[in-house]
């Protein structure tokens, strides 16, 4: 064959799917649609997050008061119309200060699981197909990273690099990546030895495009089933870092904060720390029910036991 028709051939446009492939590919859709429409915990977990994501968007239209804005007439008030949960020791409306910490944890959810699962993908895809010196080098760091606590490890990096919304997130990140390169590498070891990729290997693709064409995208539904489990626990660790004064800093409205401040009249005003311990308490579930919501519609011998259960 000649290069003239090497060249036309590759100019050649491709053929449209047949009627046959689309009608196939439109039943995928659908099926995919029910099995999470079906799935009660993933309803749930997803209706829970999606409320408060919208209800922290719409901060500014929701929020009856300024989060920031002090009544000292009104220190520690009853709650009333104008101040649905009371007000905290500096006259601060509670309702307001917990729907803009929303703003906060959501944000510090949202960017530790994308920043854990890129480089805890990378990094574990990496580990799990090459092996190797590279796979022992990257072990050995991993295992280092587990020996610490996650709040630990994230509570000590927050204090080296000072307390801000930036810090949070980048020490919460670091802390909970190796979480996400482990399971990705364990999914890899599984993939690696599969017919099809060394039928790839034959046909002479590069292992940077067995990777990321064919490895990485086989490996990520319990990757993410796992990233979004540790949005929950990114939450938890950002409220713990609040609560001890080394997260986002004052007067910046935190769920943290918000019970660090009550802890001082909680005998005799417990509805303030309650109720951003119970807004914490409702994300967490939120997350969890999604994550296993996400596992069972993913997994293919998950969504056999769960279709057993259902019928």
């Amino acid at each position: 064959m000649g290069l003239g028709e090497m060249t036309r051939d590759s100019a050649t446009p491709r053929q449209p799917a047949a009627p046959g492939d689309l009608e196939a590919a439109r039943r995928r859709r659908r099926a995919a649609v029910r099995r999470y429409t079906r799935h009660p915990g993933f309803m749930v977990g997803a209706t829970i997050i999606t409320l408060l994501t919208l209800l922290a968007l719409a901060a500014p239209w929701t929020a009856p008061n300024s989060p920031l804005k002090t009544e000292m007439t009104l220190v520690l008030a009853e709650p009333s119309w104008a101040y649905p949960l009371g007000t905290d020791q500096f006259g601060r409306c509670v309702l307001s200060r917990l729907i803009y910490g929303a703003q906060v944890s959501l944000q510090v959810g949202f960017w530790v699981v994308l920043i854990s699962l890129t480089f805890g993908t990378l990094i574990g895809a990496l580990a799990g197909f090459l092996g190797g010196w590279i796979e022992r080098v990257i072990v050995a760091f991993i295992d280092i990273m587990l020996a610490f606590p996650g709040f630990l490890l994230a509570l000590a990096l927050v204090a080296a690099q000072g307390s801000s919304l930036t810090s949070v997130i980048t020490a919460v990140s670091i802390a909970y990546t190796p979480r996400v390169a482990t399971v990705m590498r364990s999914v890899v070891l599984t993939i690696r030895p599969r017919p099809f990729i060394e039928a790839s290997h034959a046909i002479g693709l590069s292992k940077l495009r067995i990777l990321l064409r064919h490895v990485i995208p086989n490996a990520m539904p319990p990757v993410i089933v796992v990233a979004t489990v540790s949005a929950a626990t990114a939450i938890l660790a950002e409220a713990g870092l609040s609560f001890l004064g080394l997260g986002v800093q004052p007067p910046t409205a935190t769920w943290g904060s918000v019970i660090a401040n009550g802890q001082s009249v909680i005998t005799t005003r417990p509805l303030i720390s309650l109720s951003a311990g119970l807004c914490i308490a409702i994300a967490v579930i939120g997350l969890n029910l999604l994550g296993d919501g996400l596992r069972d519609t993913l997994d293919p011998q998950m969504r056999r036991q769960t279709g057993a259960k259902m019928l």
